[in-house]
């Protein structure tokens, strides 16, 4: 009965640890600082809570899980994806997600649908009234839970102050300072969890609170130019360790890691702020006097805190500069309020004797204008709205004389900017869409696979995508949840997804206006984690889920669930080897429980291992984007030794040799030394291990286009020091080109390929598609114009066809007139008119 008492609370902890730890999870050291550390440790918690729920099932002899509405649903969307994951372009990124994004992979799927059910079938919640401020009038507010919540909060401080003390002694080796911020958010949460209410769902919301204000704290102060992070990172409280990609002064994305994505985390936790805020004081009595004794009162603390968390909370929402969630804020959080109007107040509502929860609501609402009108909004075209704005209207712009400029000749192909440069995003994000229509209607059943968008996205890409700013970016979301799963999951994988989501919606909906006329505190709590859901669906429509975000979108429902008390516990899954209830294990009881602990042991293994080799991987990688080829050569060697599977690993380490083993020989071939043979040795061990890397990837993932272009820049690297393998090169990037038709930098490299390959002809007729394909490709007219010329000449250099001659003088002064001046091009144009 101890181990089994002893598994419930693991599972309750674990539940309150994966609700705090994961905002809060990233590191400086892996190659992909925030998604990728928490979807790892929620694989790690989830395998926790899995332990202790097969324990529990085994000293019982029974297996169990909790029935709720949603079972048909989730079982038909787990049978549309585990299809899609084996009709897939790439089973190992349906499996895994794509690297560096991970999240949504078919076993992060599992994890979110284990976890749904993991709480719904252990943690029944006896603690039914959640309107907190419920309490006998001389009860008196306990300060000492002040005291601990505020103690948690500075231990989480000071443990960041130290932590940024603490350096790694060496590159991949102990994470100190990430073990040491692991400790300071563990001791946080301990100290905060002293505070907690009771109740299972009480102390699970205060978790994703408790997580959500540290959350807010750390990235409110990047705005005014004080990041948490650059302390922590570099031991300075500044913005500068961040490149100009990222500007928390901007926009801020504190520990989640981009700013739409924090937005959609504090935009589904706002409609709950705003009902634990009023339902703070819902039929609670203050009286404001010169006495001051509503100082004493509980529901006035509880209230004040809940406020200030709801401001901070807005205020870190407008921060983030996201238009999508800001949008779907101003659009639910008031029908939120009025619905709460129209159920809750209207019934009682006296004009000349206002509630406590009136007067909030209405704040609340006043608040959603009164926040951006000081801090400002991202819409250009409401800013005069704003404190600043209308301060900006009435100062009168200095007068300066400028010298007029000539007008400059316009490009071919203008591009639209986007408010914080580029183009702009909503452009781009319907072109992604197009993209997204057009892989399902080549794979309209079951998709492309799922998490295969990069690939599918590739050979359907529209041209008018290489005339945007991220011509270059490589797009592995559809930036749209729906078309997302439409594309890789085709229309069972939608349509199951919208079944799920749909039938929530649906009996929760149905269930709280059937109740209108006896709605209580929990069935509004309830309603809040509904309209949070909303949330997550509108601002998925216009982006993607990330691991918290989908925590919650799985986690939500079995909240609203329990709230509603939709769960019928006398409904269950269920399969027993004994008809008496027993709690005392047999030897082969213990033999199973020790075998699961082991089978856990090793996955949590196989996931830490899986982690250091990243980290063995992202100091490689960032070697060689700097060039330091021969330092790179250890990490990656260390990452694919200790993740041989990885592919991604394995592309890498073979470009590096590749590279090296060119180098070697170019060196050797201006300056021959003594030990010429060995270094010829050595050269020819590394690219023949080049060679057979590139291959093993390509064949084992053919539909990978950047292991396709991996493996043209290898062979081309090589043509570099050896023409032999020149034809290789164009034959690696032809196979790129069926792989990616549309992409002008492809089209570009196979025209270049065609002409160093000898076949002028095909040069030509490969960059005439370049430049349709992106009509301001500088370097495709000038290498149009040498292939032309060079179809003009003979092999002496004397011209034997002026019509080509004409046509390579006439490419040249294309580019100068839209590019303007080029020496390059101005010397061609006299040498050939000659």
């Amino acid at each position: 009965m101890k181990l089994y008492n002893f598994c419930n609370k693991v599972i309750e902890y674990s539940f309150y640890l994966l609700f705090f730890l994961i905002p809060l999870a990233f590191t400086s050291d892996t190659s992909e600082l925030f998604e990728f550390n928490k979807l790892w440790l929620t694989f790690i918690i989830t395998i926790v809570i899995g332990l202790a729920w097969i324990t529990k099932m085994i000293i019982r002899k029974k297996l169990k899980i909790q029935r709720t509405p949603l079972d048909i649903p989730i079982l038909l969307f787990l049978a549309s994806e585990i299809i899609s994951s084996f009709l897939t372009l790439d089973m190992h990124v349906s499996l895994w997600g794509y690297y560096s994004r991970f999240n949504g992979g078919l076993l992060s799927i599992f994890a979110y649908v284990f976890l749904y059910y993991a709480f719904v079938s252990n943690l029944r919640d006896e603690e039914k009234d959640l309107p907190a401020g419920r309490q006998e009038e001389n009860n008196p507010f306990e300060f000492k839970k002040i005291y601990l919540f505020a103690a948690g909060i500075i231990v989480f401080v000071i443990g960041l102050l130290v932590s940024s003390q603490i350096k790694n002694p060496d590159l991949a080796g102990i994470p100190y300072q990430g073990l040491a911020t692991l400790t300071t958010a563990l001791v946080s949460f301990a100290v905060l969890m002293l505070a907690a209410p009771k109740g299972i769902l009480k102390r699970s919301l205060y978790a994703i609170l408790s997580s959500a204000l540290l959350v807010i704290l750390w990235g409110l102060p990047s705005h005014f130019g004080y990041d948490p992070t650059c302390l922590l990172f570099r031991g300075t409280l500044d913005v500068a360790c961040w490149t100009s990609a990222f500007q928390p002064k901007v926009r801020i994305f504190s520990t989640l890691g981009q700013p739409n994505w924090l937005a959609a985390y504090l935009a589904a936790l706002l409609p709950l702020t705003a009902a634990l805020l009023i339902n703070s004081v819902r039929g609670a009595k203050l009286t404001f006097n010169k006495t001051f004794s509503f100082f004493k009162k509980y529901e006035f603390w509880l209230g004040l805190s809940f406020f200030a968390f709801f401001v901070a909370t807005y205020l870190a929402l407008m921060y983030t500069q996201s238009h999508s969630a800001i949008l779907t804020i101003w659009l639910i959080l008031p029908i939120f309020i009025l619905l709460y109007g129209w159920f809750y107040l209207k019934p009682k509502f006296d004009k000349k004797n206002l509630t406590l929860d009136f007067k909030l609501a209405v704040v609340v609402f006043l608040t959603i204008g009164i926040v951006p009108f000081f801090a400002g909004q991202p819409f250009g075209q409401l800013n005069i709205f704003t404190l600043s704005g209308i301060q900006q209207h009435f100062v009168k712009p200095a007068v300066t004389k400028t010298a007029a400029k000539p007008k400059p000749i316009p490009s071919p192909s203008p591009v639209s900017s986007g408010e914080l440069g580029g183009t702009d995003s909503g452009k781009i994000r319907l072109l992604v869409w197009q993209g997204a229509i057009s892989i399902w209607l080549h794979n309209a059943i079951f998709g492309s696979g799922l998490e295969t968008y990069a690939f599918a996205y590739y050979q359907y890409r529209p041209a008018a995508h290489n005339l945007t700013s991220e011509a270059k970016y490589l797009y592995n979301k559809a930036h749209n949840e729906y078309l997302n799963y439409l594309a890789t999951t085709g229309t069972v994988g939608i349509v199951t997804y919208l079944l799920m989501i749909g039938t929530f919606l649906y009996v929760s909906v149905k269930h709280l206006f059937k109740k209108r006329k006896k709605l209580t505190g929990n069935d509004f709590v309830a309603f809040s984690l509904v309209a949070g859901y909303a949330t997550i669906l509108i601002t998925n429509f216009f982006g993607f889920s990330v691991v918290m975000v989908n925590i919650l979108f799985y986690l939500f429902p079995a909240f609203v669930f329990l709230l509603l008390g939709k769960i019928n516990y006398d409904k269950t899954l269920s399969f027993s080897l004994t008809k008496k209830e027993s709690y005392d294990f047999n030897k082969v009881q213990k033999v199973l429980i020790v075998i699961f602990i082991l089978l856990s042991g090793y996955l949590i293994y196989t996931l830490i291992s899986y982690w250091n080799a990243d980290r063995y991987y992202y100091y490689g990688y960032n070697y060689d984007q700097a060039g330091v080829y021969d330092k790179a050569y250890p990490f990656l060697k260390q990452a694919v030794a200790t993740r041989p599977n990885e592919p991604t690993f394995l592309d890498e380490l073979a470009y590096n040799n590749a590279i090296l083993g060119a180098s070697i020989l170019a060196q050797e071939a201006q300056q021959p030394s003594q030990q010429n043979s060995q270094n010829l040795q050595i050269a020819k061990q590394l690219i023949d291990t080049a060679i057979a890397d590139t291959n093993q990837v390509t064949s084992e993932h053919p539909n990978d286009v950047v292991f396709w272009k991996t493996k043209v820049r290898i062979f081309y690297t090589l043509s570099q020091v050896d023409p032999q393998y020149l034809p290789l090169a164009l034959t690696a990037i032809k196979k790129t080109a069926q792989l990616a038709p549309t992409d002008a930098d492809v089209s570009y490299n196979l025209g270049i390929l065609y002409g160093q390959n000898g076949d002028s002809k095909n040069a030509v007729a490969t960059l005439q598609n370049t430049i349709k394909l992106k009509a301001d490709y500088t370097q495709a007219y000038y290498a149009l114009g040498i292939f032309y010329h060079q179809l003009a000449v003979d092999k002496n250099g004397k011209v034997v066809d002026q019509t080509y001659n004409q046509k390579a003088i006439d490419e040249m002064n294309l580019m100068l007139k839209y590019f303007g001046p080029n020496q390059q091009a101005s010397d061609a144009i006299k040498a050939w008119q000659k």
